[in-house]
């Protein structure tokens, strides 16, 4: 376990004991662009976790296990120690189901659990724009941090505005193989296709919140499908057009994607019973081309307590 120095806030009351948060992944995104100037996403959070265990040190600083694996935490804690009152003798583990390097908010998640199971220990409240503030400093985030579905500016942590998640949507998600770092990611050429696009982001944006905030599944993933379908211009899987006509054809609602990761998102009612249709002909269909990972409910963001 190796301790990493912070700025020792003398009037930050730490409390005893363990604390104990959760923060989900993602399967990519509901929707992603730039309009007016402005990058931003709509995430899409789904109950596959990181989970953080914090408790006090003797010794200043942060003790983390596998700290080389957790250096966007340790970055992370280490500016908001300079930027906030945040006083760190902690002990950190931290623990995910979630993969890395697909587009599933993995690190978000983990700093998400980890910041705020500090924050929490420390007696702290930072607000949910200052911490995502923090967080994109380190690197572009989906922000699960937000109640509900976020739409947010993910390289600055400025959130437009908090949707209500849907009810009874679910996703199957599938990897078409590879990493993707999103720091590394081509930003430049994304935008220059989101400008060539903006009359259809729009759309899209517009009709996602409308499906949203009146709970129709069918217009929230038809959104979700047009951004998937512009993001082809952008980050090229050869899957998506055989799985969206499969997913049509066996009475899915559409598929959404990690706008810069490596999955894809079959949508579908909770009501249907589709999933062993789904991964039943996904697999003798695709083959090793594409790997289920798994089917999650889609739901809101936001810490949450674990035991």
């Amino acid at each position: 376990m190796q301790a990493v120095a912070g700025r020792s806030i003398s009037n930050t009351k730490t409390h005893s004991g363990v604390t104990r948060l959760k923060a989900p992944g993602t399967c990519g995104e509901l929707v992603q662009g730039a309009l007016d100037g402005q990058d931003f996403l709509i995430n899409c959070p789904i109950d596959l976790y990181s989970y953080a265990t914090v408790k006090g040190h003797p010794e200043p600083g942060l003790h983390i296990s596998s700290p080389g694996h957790f250096s966007k935490i340790r970055d992370t804690l280490l500016l908001a120690s300079e930027q906030h009152d945040l006083e760190l003798a902690h002990e950190l583990n931290l623990f995910s189901d979630i993969p890395r390097g697909k587009g599933m908010a993995s690190s978000s998640a983990d700093i998400t659990a980890a910041f705020m199971a500090v924050n929490d220990h420390c007696g702290v409240s930072l607000g949910m724009e200052s911490f995502a503030s923090v967080v994109t400093e380190i690197e572009p985030s989906d922000c699960v941090n937000f109640p509900g579905i976020a739409h947010l500016n993910h390289l600055t942590g400025h959130l437009f505005e908090s949707l209500p998640a849907p009810t009874g949507l679910k996703v199957l998600i599938v990897d078409c193989g590879g990493n993707v770092d999103t720091i590394t990611f081509d930003r430049l050429r994304a935008r220059s296709i989101y400008k060539a696009h903006e009359a259809y982001l729009r759309d899209a944006v517009a009709t996602l919140k409308r499906g949203l905030i009146t709970g129709d599944l069918d217009a929230v993933a038809y959104a979700a499908t047009c951004s998937a379908r512009l993001n082809q211009q952008i980050m090229f899987k050869p899957q998506f057009d055989p799985l969206l006509q499969f997913a049509m054809t066996s009475g899915a609602l559409g598929v959404n994607c990690a706008h810069s990761g490596t999955v894809l998102g079959v949508l579908f009612r909770e009501a249907d019973e589709l999933e062993a249709h789904l991964r039943t002909h996904i697999a003798k269909r695709f083959g090793d081309s594409l790997q289920i990972l798994g089917t999650f409910n889609v739901i809101g963001g936001g810490a949450h307590e674990f035991e």
